[in-house]
């Protein structure tokens, strides 16, 4: 069995290899479905404004349900995304049990992940997998987030651009949409810190890859302008060892079903 179409394809890549993530949780989820024969029942927990990935993942053959505790994200993505086999939630429904647990950039939120992921443990049906990703805490993205925050780079970066082109932001940007921007990051991984927490939760990897070598803000706006040194950006980490690379992408699934 074909997934089907996707609602949109994976976007341009940016610094921050948002489309290899995208690509591959719809690969997972195709290779999902193919297994399944039949209708694949997703749950994307801590779904925010839909933007970054459920806009990518709604589709044919795709029954999808979206979780977040920030109420004007939801609104966003209802009014954008929401659709009859799409629908945006505060709470997990009661009894209700899923193919696939999306969790893309949520576990370095929780205070407490390892109850979270052994609370969504019972919510996933047997066979079924979790598809995630964290940032590293140490790798170059986060230190790179670190300084800037500390000395303001990018703040300083956008305010002498603007004097220089005299020219301000003018259009739609992901700025005009509904975010949390409160929720920070609590969790720094290491690989071996990460896969301490999936071990307790019951889960074990399945799949792993690295996502980037770098990118934040600032970087995004200087370095990574070009396509070149983008793709350069996401091919290179592919050779990394994981300890170097500034994002991961993984699999999980129960330890019994590895």
């Amino acid at each position: 069995m074909k997934l089907g179409k996707f609602m949109y394809p994976a976007p341009p890549e940016n610094v921050y290899a948002t489309s290899k993530k995208i690509k591959f949780v719809q690969d997972w989820l195709i290779g999902h479905a193919k297994k399944l024969g039949r209708e694949v029942r997703v749950l994307d927990f801590g779904c925010g404004n839909g933007e970054e990935m459920a806009r990518f993942i709604i589709g044919e053959n795709v029954e999808y349900t979206g979780i977040d505790i920030h109420e004007p994200s939801l609104d966003h993505a209802r009014t954008e995304l929401g659709n009859e086999k799409a629908i945006f939630l505060k709470e997990v429904p009661a009894g209700e049990t899923f193919d696939v647990i999306i969790m893309s950039e949520v576990l370095e939120h929780l205070d407490d992940p390892v109850a979270v992921l052994s609370g969504l443990v019972p919510r996933l049906r047997s066979g079924g997998i979790f598809i995630c990703s964290v940032p590293n805490g140490y790798g170059l993205t986060e230190i790179e987030k670190y300084v800037d925050a500390k000395l303001r780079l990018y703040k300083i970066f956008r305010w002498f651009k603007r004097k220089v082109t005299g020219r301000g932001h003018t259009g739609r940007s992901i700025m005009d949409v509904p975010y949390n921007y409160e929720s920070g990051h609590v969790q720094f991984y290491t690989r071996f810190s990460l896969q301490r927490v999936v071990r307790q939760a019951g889960l074990d990897f399945k799949a792993f890859q690295n996502g980037s070598l770098m990118g934040a803000d600032l970087s995004g706006a200087t370095i990574f302008l070009f396509k070149p040194l983008i793709k350069l950006n996401t091919g290179v980490a592919n050779f990394l060892p994981f300890w170097a690379a500034a994002t991961w992408h993984f699999v999980l699934s129960r330890q019994d079903e590895v």
